[in-house]
């Protein structure tokens, strides 16, 4: 696997200052080194082999895949394997050439979260989207936590999770039920939480995450356990 595409090399003193932004911004707090240390060497990129070909006339051939607990249960349960897409990348306009990018569509790292934790509202707590995956217009993405409880781990959250047509069967149903249950709520109840309340944004928080798969216990480990798959052509 390789990246292409990326926005301009990272310092330490520019990470510092990606750390401050998030930190400010979002909350995000004690960035794990092993990703830290991904954006020094990788600041983002498409993956390659994958959706992104290298030139505009390869064949898409491979794809870089990983792996979820996840099943496609019309499709006589297939594990679900997503595809990466691509790590978002960092821009920085004040600190960076704008000359050096190779490729503006690729989503960057500050606007993305935004987008899903401001703008869509998908993102719990303490949960920092790094990545996409499964298909290029899709809203499937990577995260990574910076919560005490799963420090470091890496999930997947798939787009349409709450589609009518259950492609994962009850997969969500009975994770969001564990939460409900646990604090003695209904679905409807959940109509009447206020996120001003600490105690009802801890649930919500709970319920936001019950649509979060865990794929890894790190960064690196995720990373070690991607695969490189052959893919069907016309």
């Amino acid at each position: 696997m390789k990246l292409i595409n990326a926005f301009p090399k990272l310092n330490e003193k520019l990470l510092a200052k990606v750390e401050s932004t998030l930190e400010q911004r979002f909350g995000y707090k004690n960035i794990p080194t092993d990703y830290k240390n991904f954006l020094l060497n990788n600041n983002g990129g498409y993956v390659s082999p994958g959706y992104i070909d290298d030139t505009d006339d390869a064949e898409h051939t491979q794809e870089v895949v990983f792996e979820t607990s996840l099943k496609w249960v019309r499709m006589n349960n297939a594990p679900v394997e997503p595809a990466l897409i691509c790590f978002f990348g960092v821009w920085l306009e004040d600190d960076m050439n704008e000359d050096e990018v190779e490729n503006w569509d690729l989503p960057e790292l500050i606007l993305s979260n935004a987008n899903s934790k401001e703008d869509f509202d998908v993102l719990p707590d303490h949960m920092m989207s790094i990545a996409s995956c499964q298909h290029p217009d899709a809203s499937d993405i990577l995260c990574i936590s910076l919560d005490e409880q799963d420090y470091g781990s890496i999930y997947y959250n798939y787009g349409m999770c709450d589609h009518p047509s259950n492609f994962h069967g009850d997969f969500y149903e009975k994770a969001v039920n564990i939460v409900l249950q646990k604090h003695h709520l209904s679905n409807e109840d959940t109509y009447n939480l206020d996120e001003e309340n600490p105690n009802d944004r801890k649930i919500i928080n709970e319920l936001k995450r019950a649509t979060f798969v865990k794929v890894g216990n790190s960064f690196t480990e995720f990373l070690e356990n991607c695969k490189i798959i052959d893919v069907e052509t016309a």
